[in-house]
């Protein structure tokens, strides 16, 4: 032990030197050398989610200011308070309970993204044909744009003709839904408070992590990705719903 502390102690007395004379470069040098990995993984792992219509300089810097203010996703207290108790999901009884677990959404939600139970490409297909379904056959409901929340997806809007029939209208920027055809297929869909209720419930969705704040309304959904035909045609009552609830119509094809 005496052999090793008289071969280090001449590189000991330096250190310490430039240590006192230097504490606040050294502090923050060895502060940047434990937290750069983790940025540049944090940074991989945000990239991965498929990213936002923004610039990636200003999108990741954004998912991290963003995270503080996240909260829980699938409690339902606050629906039950709603004085909205209608339901704009045809038979709402009849929707079956998800079987299995909730897949794993991202440390960052913005972008909001699901990292498993990724559907096929072929049930891919057959979600993007149920909403270019939708909006053809609605056209006097709806219209196809830019999502105005995400900047990277067509979103389901109400039609520009169409007056904002409510205050979760306004709040949702008039979308009704988009889904994230880039990665993961899961969507977000606005639907009215008790079909949300129903739908977190029964395992389909969970609330944006900052809805009910003055950015998103509590009935902004996020809809897992269906995996197969059945959770399919789930998913396809659900958008319709969503179209009924945000545009006040009880007539959607």
């Amino acid at each position: 032990m005496s052999d090793l502390v008289s071969r280090i102690q001449p590189f000991l007395e330096p250190a310490q030197a430039l240590l006192q004379r230097h504490p606040r470069t050294i502090a923050s040098t060895t502060l940047a050398a434990v937290l750069l990995p983790w940025f540049v993984d944090n940074y991989r792992k945000w990239r991965d989610l498929g990213g936002l219509g923004l610039p990636n300089y200003v999108g990741w810097p954004m998912a991290l200011l963003a995270k503080p203010f996240g909260r829980e996703t699938t409690s339902t207290g606050m629906y039950d308070a709603n004085p909205i108790k209608g339901s704009w999901l045809k038979d709402p009884d009849t929707i079956p309970e998800r079987r299995g677990d909730r897949p794993i959404t991202g440390w960052h939600f913005v972008p909001h993204r699901q990292l498993n139970r990724i559907p096929t490409e072929d049930i891919k297909k057959r979600l993007k044909e149920i909403f270019d379904k939708h909006a053809k056959a609605n056209s006097d409901l709806v219209e196809v744009t830019i999502s105005p929340h995400e900047q990277a997806h067509d979103g389901l809007v109400i039609a520009s003709a169409r007056a904002t029939p409510h205050a979760v209208a306004k709040h949702a920027l008039r979308e009704i839904a988009h889904f994230h055809h880039v990665k993961d297929y899961s969507m977000h869909m606005v639907l009215a408070p008790q079909d949300c209720k129903l739908l977190i419930e029964r395992g389909w969705a969970e609330r944006h992590p900052i809805s009910g704040t003055i950015a998103l309304p509590q009935e902004y959904l996020f809809v897992y990705a269906p995996r197969n035909e059945e959770e399919l045609d789930v998913v396809e009552r659900i958008l319709v719903a969503a179209i009924g609830y945000m545009t006040d119509s009880r007539t959607v094809n």
